[in-house]
């Protein structure tokens, strides 16, 4: 129980750090700010801040990270004998992706701004992505029964929520939820026979 509360508390504390950290590189600019001067500014010490954190991308990179995401959790709760393709699951999957991007879709948006302009950010976080296919893979195996198929889904399907965060960072008039739900229609037009697009709404 002590080393649950523990835990718990030092998670709180990281992300506290992570977001007043954050605050400082999008006011200076991340290439201008180094480890010590983060550390100043929010009123610890070097060695703290390695406590807590590996690197400067991993600061940035845990303020929009999703590995901690229940998968799982949205694809049980689709009943097993409901008529759902695999894109369906995938879909039900990041639906706590797309509530976190409406809770504060400003923020959001000015750290995948941040992120796209630094090589070193964009690499970090493709680091962490392949965790989450991981993560989804299993999910998504627990309920079809194939290892394959579901690695394929969790792969081509989060890298369709990539390029959706793309689109929606670039334009403050995009909705999130449009977004992803019109990427998710295109992956199932795309098993389709035919050619046209379906339209973007």
């Amino acid at each position: 129980m002590t080393s649950g509360i523990r835990d718990r508390t030092r998670e709180l504390l990281r992300v506290q750090l992570a977001e007043a950290i954050l605050a400082v590189f999008l006011e200076r600019g991340y290439s201008s700010v180094t480890v010590e001067d983060a550390a100043r500014e929010v009123g610890i010490s070097r060695a703290t801040f390695f406590r807590y954190f590996r690197s400067k991308e991993d600061v940035v990179v845990a303020s929009v990270d999703d590995t901690r995401i229940d998968y799982a959790k949205g694809i049980s709760a689709i009943p097993d004998d409901a008529d759902v393709t695999g894109w369906g699951l995938v879909r039900a999957a990041i639906e706590p992706v797309v509530l976190t991007a409406m809770s504060d879709p400003s923020a959001l948006r000015a750290r995948l701004n941040l992120i796209s302009g630094e090589p070193s950010l964009r690499a970090r976080l493709r680091e962490r992505r392949s965790e989450n296919v991981d993560v989804l893979t299993t999910a998504l195996a627990q309920r079809t029964g194939d290892g394959f198929y579901a690695r394929i889904l969790a792969v081509a399907g989060l890298a369709a929520v990539d390029i959706a965060w793309e689109r929606w960072a670039s334009d403050e008039n995009e909705d999130f939820r449009m977004v992803i739900d019109s990427a998710f229609e295109r992956l199932g037009w795309a098993g389709q026979s035919g050619t046209e697009s379906p339209r973007h709404t």
